[in-house]
């Protein structure tokens, strides 16, 4: 290995994954060999740190657990409000629709009702009083009118 250690072979250094061409020419080249040192004294230096913070933390110091903020919750209860809202309203809508449709279809039977008895009438209405006065005999039959034409 004639080129120093990269930054991706000293990670594999430190994971755990040495070769024996890795470890050779880290004990070779003396650059690289503080490289290691170096690096080796830092994260030894931090993780003294957080053993230190953890040990100066209370023991009864509350677990927090997660909990969803309020905020979203309240979004939630007011989007679930708001389609009950949406379908209560298309449904009261549709029915108010339904009944309309009805009474306008109510209207137009007795409409056609109606129109149909003032059609069937043999007289106008407005004639019927003189019907009333006028008798009509039986119309000529058959018989008598052979009589005429002979």
């Amino acid at each position: 290995m004639n080129e120093h250690l990269s930054p991706e072979d000293i990670s594999r250094w430190f994971a755990g994954e040495r070769s024996p061409e890795l470890e050779r020419h880290a004990g070779e080249c003396d650059e690289c060999s503080a490289q290691l040192d170096h690096m080796e004294s830092t994260l030894a230096e931090f993780r003294g740190s957080a053993y230190g913070w953890s040990a100066a933390q209370p023991a009864s110091a509350p677990r927090i657990a997660w909990r969803p903020p309020v905020r979203h919750t309240a979004q939630r209860w007011v989007l679930a409000v708001a389609s009950m809202f949406i379908l209560v309203s298309a449904s009261a809508y549709w029915h108010s629709r339904q009944q309309t449709r009805a009474a306008e279809m109510a209207r137009a039977d007795a409409l056609l009702v109606q129109v149909d008895t003032e059609i069937s009438r043999a007289v106008p209405q407005t004639m019927e009083p003189l019907v009333d006065l006028v008798t009509w005999g039986p119309g000529p039959t058959d018989e008598s009118q052979k009589k005429e034409m002979r």
